[in-house]
């Protein structure tokens, strides 16, 4: 048998990197027998008995490694959730290291073998953990030239890098792999390291490539992850195993900040399998030997949210009902809200409006919303008094590092997470919390425990997308010219990121509460205008960003109104939107929409309707996104005797500047595009005054397959190598609210501003 901790797959067991590590004296380059993949599975050295710090990012083997056969193998501290980033990366080392891309592996996340480059979201990690592996790389193949250098005994500059391989140039008869060439050697150089995280400068005397030469940036490489997932072989966070594990699971307080009164452990023992319950003050959760009897044991106990109350299980919790009442969620948000801040303040609003003969004046509403993971969020732990070891599929691996060792009062040196993909995440939704679960239970019974969240667990307590309330009035004068333009929003924070089972644990406090962030990005020439955010509300629900954070909504409510402001005004909606915009990208993006689609000026609603059953509409919307430009065009149809919207064609003109993978972008384009269709049409949490009562896909439907659109195409717009890489994996989420509700009113001539659009709404808005 192995020792306890030692994780299997296959039936393998890999060696340890780090010892490999320490006996090789430190490479520049790692000459190392690994295989990669089993990097990942590797938890610890020696028997799985230690845990080791992130390497010395002044390293180079930190984040290079280059093996005997000619593969190689990149660390980054970055992490792919589904948004192919492991490829981009890979094709971004390739490129400034000569190397095949396919012949390069990545290890991800892992904390002993992967410097910390901070989270992996807001579509950042191209942008700024990119430029950081392209000097990494280009200081690799410059020390590969170096040793080859010594080998030919010529001069660097008279030897060219190639595929793998340096030859001398004018006689390629005289080559050597990379493989070859570091074979044995031990090279222990440092590179220039400043800055931390994300801000990090690595290598920066390294020698880039210009990006005009580049030849593998820039080309739509195949997904390394694909083809193990289409097939069933990849290996998920929800997969692994770890020898002489325990099962976990948690059983939730009845209402949200609910006191736990006792516990009646009466017949748990009775369950085959169970071996005991964990409690710390608030905190309540079983460990069996089996998933199946902690599941039993939980229910026993009363996990899943009983109607009954909150004494219905053998649990007794106290009555708390503390939530505000949804239908008047909205007054709540206006009357919490803390922060203020002016986005925008040009002219006089107010004198403005004051003889403005044609005025209009909306609120818009969008509700809590879920991230909706297909798989539950899951990690396991196995913590002693002297270290803790992780597995799990967060996207900030080094910051949970960091977070365990707070929550288990150990030195952050003694603390390691094992990265593997979760399945879905879009945000921070349950992946954090759930690392906590399993480590307080692991700590109270000595043994690696996994802790998998049930379905009512993810639905009910992962953190939410923030409801948000935005209030606009506009005023347009005879010529209609726009005179007047106010915007204002009310929202909770969108980063209560303080973990769940330390609060009921009464623990330290980890993680913080910060200030709503309104996301508006004003970018029209309206003469008079007031843009504000009221934020840092809270209403007892945790919430946190999801997928493109409160820009989705602000872009639903600004491009909205600009649509009523061009109705009003009886103009074309592109023409109108050209006429106040100065941002060249801005322009270009809606230009090429345009024509991808086959625009024709008119104005809405469309007139020419025939008034059968179904209405047809189209609508259009841009965003700035962290400096991506994203416009969407729409096709929809609206059934008029049951509301009932269908999108039928969307276009999307993009703009990240360079694209590392024009198919990995298409496919996260796509991917915004169908996920957001379903937050505008389906998705709002539900809740009463105690807790989230939508725990499951009935009562939190998502978009299915059959309303998926018939055709989603796609502009790359400014691709080019004189422009930098900006993020991908969120902005063309933004403007599809906007724009659906912008074509259902070209096609029926009524406004909807609340989400989802769910049938009723429509009625109601015809009617």
């Amino acid at each position: 048998m192995n020792a306890p901790g030692k994780f299997h797959h296959l039936g393998m067991a890999s060696p340890s990197r780090r010892d490999f590590m320490k006996a090789s004296g430190g490479l520049l380059i790692a000459f190392t027998l690994l295989d990669p993949k089993s990097i990942m599975a590797e938890t610890v050295a020696s028997g799985a008995s230690t845990a080791a710090p992130p390497p010395d990012a002044a390293r180079l083997y930190a984040w290079l490694a280059i093996r005997p056969d000619n593969t190689a193998t990149l660390f980054t501290g970055k992490v792919d959730v589904g948004t192919g980033i492991e490829t981009a990366l890979a094709q971004i080392a390739a490129e400034e290291l000569d190397f095949p891309v396919d012949k390069l592996d990545v290890v991800m996340g892992t904390t002993s073998h992967t410097v910390d480059q901070g989270p992996s979201y807001g579509s950042r990690t191209v942008r700024y953990a990119g430029p950081q592996i392209r000097h990494a790389a280009a200081a690799g193949r410059q020390a590969l030239l170096n040793l080859a250098a010594a080998h030919f005994k010529l001069p660097a500059h008279q030897l060219a890098a190639r595929n793998g391989a340096i030859a001398v140039v004018g006689d390629p008869s005289k080559s050597i792999s990379y493989g070859e060439l570091v074979a044995g050697k031990r090279l222990d150089m440092a590179i220039d390291v400043s800055g931390k995280t994300f801000d990090m400068k690595v290598a920066p005397n390294a020698i880039v490539k210009d990006p005009s030469t580049y030849t593998v940036v820039g080309q739509p490489v195949p997904r390394k992850d694909i083809p193990a997932k289409v097939t069933g072989q990849f290996t998920y966070i929800q997969d692994v195993r770890v020898e002489g594990m325990l099962h976990g699971r948690v059983v939730r307080p009845y209402g949200v900040q609910a006191k736990l009164l006792s516990v009646d452990e009466t017949g748990l023992k009775d369950i085959p399998g169970f071996v005991q319950v964990v409690r710390r003050d608030n905190f309540l959760g079983v460990v069996a030997e089996t998933e199946w009897a902690a599941i039993q044991a939980a229910d026993k106990l009363g996990s899943k949210l009983n109607p009954a109350g909150p004494q219905a299980g053998q649990a007794k919790w106290s009555d708390w009902h503390g939530l505000p009442d949804q239908d008047k969620i909205w007054d709540t948000l206006r009357t919490e809200a803390g922060g203020n801040s002016s986005i925008a303040a040009k002219g006089s609003v107010d004198m403005a409006l004051a003889s403005a003969p044609n005025i209009l004046k909306a609120t818009y509403k969008t509700p809590f919303q879920m991230h909706g993971s297909i798989g539950p969020s899951c990690a396991i732990a196995d913590v002693n008094k002297d270290r803790a070891i992780f597995w799990a599929g967060t996207q900030m691996p080094h910051q949970a590092r960091r977070d365990m060792a707070k929550l288990l009062g150990m030195n952050p040196d003694r603390i390691e997470l094992n990265w593997f993909e979760a399945s879905g995440s879009y945000g921070r939704n349950g992946l954090e919390h759930v690392i906590a679960d399993a480590a307080l239970m692991s700590q109270a019974v000595g043994r690696p425990v996994r802790v998998q969240w049930m379905r009512w667990d993810e639905h009910g307590w992962e953190p939410k997308g923030p409801a948000i309330v935005q209030d606009l009035t506009g005023a347009v004068d005879d010529q209609g010219n726009v005179v007047a333009w106010r915007h204002h929003m009310w929202i909770p924070t969108t980063s209560n990121t303080r973990l769940i089972a330390a609060g009921l644990a009464n623990g330290p406090e980890i993680g913080s509460v910060g200030q709503g962030r309104g996301a508006i990005t004003y970018a029209y020439t309206f003469d008079n205008a007031d843009v504000a955010c009221h934020g840092e509300g809270h209403v007892a629900l945790l919430t946190a960003w999801l997928r493109s954070p409160a820009q989705f909504e602000t872009t639903y409510a600004m491009e909205s109104f600009v649509d009523e402001l061009a109705a009003k005004a009886k103009q074309d909606p592109l023409s109108f939107r050209l006429r106040y915009l100065k941002d060249p990208h801005a322009i270009a993006v809606l230009r090429a929409a345009a024509e991808a689609y086959g625009w024709k000026s008119r104005p809405s609603p469309d007139k020419e309707q025939t008034g059968g059953k179904l209405a047809q509409g189209r609508g259009i919307a841009w965003v700035n996104r962290d400096n991506s430009y994203v416009a969407t065009i729409a096709d929809v149809t609206v059934d008029r005797e049951n509301g009932q919207i269908r999108v039928k064609r969307v276009v999307v003109a993009h703009d990240c500047g360079l694209v590392v993978n024009p198919d990995g972008l298409k496919n996260q384009i796509e991917g915004n595009i169908i996920q957001s269709i379903s937050r505008t049409l389906h998705e709002e949490v539900m809740f009463d005054n105690a807790h989230v009562t939508s725990l499951d896909w009935q009562g939190y439907p998502i978009l299915r397959f059959e309303e998926i659109p018939d055709r989603i195409d796609i502009v790359l717009v400014n691709n080019r190598p004189e422009y930098p890489s900006h993020g991908g994996g969120e902005p063309s989420t933004c403007p599809t609210a906007a724009v659906i509700s912008n074509a259902v009113f070209d096609a029926i001539g009524a406004r909807l501003r609340q989400t989802p659009f769910r049938a009723e709404r429509v009625k109601a808005a015809m009617a």
